[in-house]
């Protein structure tokens, strides 16, 4: 079944779904002025952000394997069942888990802020290098320029302990970043 719901990112015709899902249910329970909303942002955000990778437009795998890695056509270091395993446990379901973790205490909201903010650094320093659109820059922009004010809002707005949770965010992130960027690189 998973090799089904992971062939050609089929799992990414849900997203568009799922974020306006999450959208609506942003804006029924929080308003924009409560720092929850902006630590919650990023998850309607990262779900729109996944369907210009993976659906429409699509072609992340194709561009990563041909443009980044320069690999010739039909070898592939990036796999459906790698995009798969990567974007579901460790955007979707951490992402939940974080979430959640969020209404609670605020701090872990900053978690999903920086990881965003991170990846999306990824696809905009890809545009610059390249001089061209790749699957997720125009998500990328958007989310960058509003993970950036999420991150400043909830730092002035009911944040206890702000260096501490920037600091446990950037370290967390950059780890997870690394584990994706060993999953991608690896030979399997």
């Amino acid at each position: 079944m998973i090799k089904r719901f992971a062939a050609n990112q089929a799992w990414a015709r849900l997203c568009p779904f799922i974020g306006i899902i999450a959208t609506i249910g942003l804006f029924v329970f929080s308003r924009w002025d409560q720092p929850v909303f902006w630590a919650l942002c990023n998850i309607p955000l990262y779900l729109f952000h996944q369907t210009e990778e993976h659906y429409w437009p699509g072609g992340f795998k194709k561009f990563m394997n041909e443009q980044v890695f320069n690999l010739p056509l039909g070898e592939e270091r990036i796999t459906d069942i790698k995009i798969f395993w990567i974007n579901i446990v460790l955007v979707w379901i951490a992402f939940l888990i974080f979430g959640i973790a969020a209404c609670f205490n605020i701090g872990f909201g900053l978690f999903i802020i920086i990881f965003s903010i991170m990846n999306c650094s990824t696809h905009i320093y890809q545009g610059i290098k390249l001089m061209k659109w790749n699957p997720g820059l125009v998500m990328s922009l958007v989310q960058f320029s509003l993970s950036i004010y999420a991150a400043y809002f909830i730092s002035t707005n009911g944040l206890s302990d702000v260096a501490t949770w920037w600091i446990c965010s950037c370290v967390f992130s950059l780890v997870i970043h690394m584990i994706v960027f060993k999953i991608v690189m690896s030979k399997k």
